[in-house]
């Protein structure tokens, strides 16, 4: 788990999370959702609801906790339908263990946290903690897939490139480069980014580049 150094809202510290939970149909999930919180006595218990709509009845819940898949595209739908209903409560997403581009979509569709499913049990408490405290949080492995990487200027080419969909050898061509360079250049970016695959690393980079006021601004 990773806490991302600029909290996404303004601190609350003076209350206890009350998180309502949506989306959670197997009472597995539900039972460790459970477990994980498990409050203090006498503490109100948590609220499972099936839909947005019913948690917008409710006093402004501080914090709702949804179980989606984020790399698939019902699961971001419905984050994103949540959130664009419920705009105002901090979201913890529990998913399957997803990309690195699930996880950068997510945190732009309006997640404060994203807790994958193994972890639960580990990680969900100090996460809600966390969030109700103004934090970011993301599991650790994928941090660096979430914040803006300094890509060089050949990186940069490489992906424009790797983006339009044109191979490595044909990336040399364009570049006046050696196919082994270009490879290199490929590497080191997806480290930066965290991922593994060309499909993920044009889709965070393509995502960056959008999210840029200005072309000739330095990635940070």
């Amino acid at each position: 788990m990773a806490v991302l150094s600029e909290p996404f809202a303004d601190a609350q510290t003076t209350r206890e999370p009350s998180p309502v939970v949506l989306g959670a149909r197997s009472k597995q999930i539900r039972a460790r959702i459970d477990t994980a919180l498990g409050k203090p006595e006498g503490a109100a218990s948590l609220r499972f609801l099936d839909a947005a709509a019913d948690a917008a009845e409710l006093d402004a819940p501080a914090i709702l906790i949804l179980v989606c898949d984020l790399d698939r595209p019902a699961g971001m739908a419905t984050l994103r339908r949540v959130r664009r209903e419920l705009p105002e409560p901090a979201i913890v997403a529990i998913s399957a263990p997803a990309t690195a581009t699930g996880v950068r979509r997510g945190l732009d569709a309006g997640a404060a946290a994203i807790v994958f499913e193994p972890m639960i049990e580990s990680t969900l408490a100090v996460t809600v903690s966390a969030v109700d405290s103004g934090q970011a949080v993301v599991p650790r492995e994928l941090r660096a897939s979430v914040q803006r990487p300094a890509l060089s200027h050949r990186e940069r080419q490489v992906l424009t490139y790797v983006c339009e969909g044109l191979t490595n050898a044909q990336i040399a061509e364009q570049l006046f480069l050696s196919e082994s360079t270009v490879k290199s250049h490929l590497s080191s970016a997806f480290a930066k980014f965290g991922v593994r695959s060309r499909r993920e690393a044009a889709a965070l980079f393509l995502e960056f580049e959008q999210s840029t006021p200005s072309a000739s601004e330095v990635i940070t």
